[in-house]
């Protein structure tokens, strides 16, 4: 891409997933021609119709000037650039931890950069939290070997071990669950995690609740309270694939409020926490500084989340919309859902017959839905394409060619390939 055409106003969004398409989607609507970036791990915008063009820039593993550069190009080639939103969490994260790269630039819809570094550093949260009165997990860090079995004996058995980097991934995981001194010992060797930072947590045993907010100086002035009922995952990690809502007078919403105004943060965001719905227990797990993955949801919901942040970004005073959302409104995201299916079974987490199950239960919940993260009856081809990536291929499923050695060298190997 080098430029758009037209006189609209142009919305270059940073990220190339589901959120984006709710996102580009609203934006049309308000008369914006959108641009979204080809970076990101669905990559589904491309077949939106909400979306005008693809904008391909060079690895965000680049230096941070670079990535810089090639903004202040684009915005060169479309003098029309009105609003930049960083959606992925890793252009949050580089705008923030690099402010002055992009001075110069159009308005850019994204929270303060200190407090987004501050969100993003996970101790630094679990510290803010005990200092709010909001109940947490034992936790410690680490980042080399000493450190980690310090660590691990200072919280206990079970524990989750997570990065202190949110971007970053376990073997392409979020977290790992650890049940003893033997597992960990395993864990340890298989992932190299004394060369990690990581967040060594006691295993807190709970639904996960997402509570969406929009806030000014501190204060929430609207929210949405959500619960997780599956998520892409059989052990119950990953993204959301299926929850509701619940109504907003909740103990995790005061939560949140008192983490807010602790952060006087200004913008949108998601606060995670985990909930014993038996003892009424909880413990926090971190605030997404940014539009969240479930975006859709709350839009639905009648937050306007989306043109709370367009507002602050153009220096206008925020419109109005639902300060609380209303509860009971089914959510899921199939194609995530299937796919999540697919790759456990890939994986050997789960049986054929949990698979077939699992399927079934995706097919019907989208069926039952209010909302759906990716599927919009007036801008269908994205859903399609992703439920398309579902569906194995023959070609994919071809045996490879075994000369007698391989053949004999397998038969003598135990283990899995993946």
């Amino acid at each position: 891409m080098t430029s758009t055409s037209g006189k609209e106003p142009v919305a270059l969004l940073l990220g190339n997933y589901r959120p984006s398409l709710t996102l580009a989607r609203d934006l049309q609507r308000k008369g914006y021609r959108v641009v979204v970036s080809s970076h990101g791990c669905e990559r589904g915008c491309q077949y939106s119709r909400a979306v005008s063009d693809i904008w391909d820039h060079a690895p965000l593993e680049a230096t941070p000037d670079r990535f810089a550069q090639e903004l202040q190009m684009f915005h060169k080639d479309n003098p029309n650039l009105a609003v930049i939103f960083p959606v992925a969490e890793e252009y949050v994260r580089l705008i923030a931890e690099h402010e002055n790269s992009f001075e110069g630039l159009p308005p850019i819809a994204t929270v303060d950069a200190a407090t987004v570094r501050k969100c993003l550093d996970k101790p630094y949260m679990m510290q803010l939290s005990h200092s709010c009165d909001v109940p947490t997990a034992p936790f410690s860090t680490s980042s080399n070997t000493e450190q980690f079995y310090s660590a691990m004996e200072t919280v206990g058995f079970p524990l989750i071990v997570r990065p202190s980097d949110s971007t970053k991934r376990i073997d392409g995981a979020k977290a790992l669950f650890l049940n003893s001194a033997a597992e960990a010992e395993q864990a340890f060797k298989d992932f190299s995690l004394g060369y990690q930072d990581l967040l060594l947590q006691q295993k807190f045993e709970g639904v996960r609740h997402n509570v969406y907010f929009a806030a000014h100086d501190g204060v929430v002035k609207r929210c949405l309270h959500a619960v997780i009922d599956r998520t892409d995952s059989p052990d119950g990690t990953g993204l959301a694939v299926e929850g509701r809502t619940l109504p907003a007078g909740h103990p995790l919403v005061d939560q949140t409020c008192s983490l807010v105004r602790a952060l006087g943060y200004t913008g949108i965001g998601c606060a995670q926490f985990l909930f014993d719905e038996v003892t009424e227990q909880s413990s926090f797990l971190e605030i997404n500084p940014r539009i969240a993955g479930n975006h859709a949801l709350p839009e639905f919901a009648g937050l306007e989340l989306g043109t709370f942040m367009l507002d602050l970004a153009l220096g206008r005073k925020p419109g109005a919309g639902s300060e609380q959302g209303r509860a009971g409104i089914r959510y899921c995201w199939t194609s995530g859902d299937l796919m999540g299916a697919k790759v456990s079974y890939l994986r050997g987490e789960v049986s054929l017959r949990e698979t077939v199950t699992w399927i079934i239960r995706a097919l019907s919940v989208g069926f039952r839905s209010d909302v759906h993260m990716v599927f919009s009856v007036s801008d269908p081809a994205p859903a399609l394409h992703a439920l398309w990536d579902v569906v194995p291929r023959l070609a994919r499923w071809k045996r490879p060619v075994i000369s007698p050695r391989q053949n004999t060298i397998t038969n003598h190997t135990s283990g899995k390939s993946l």
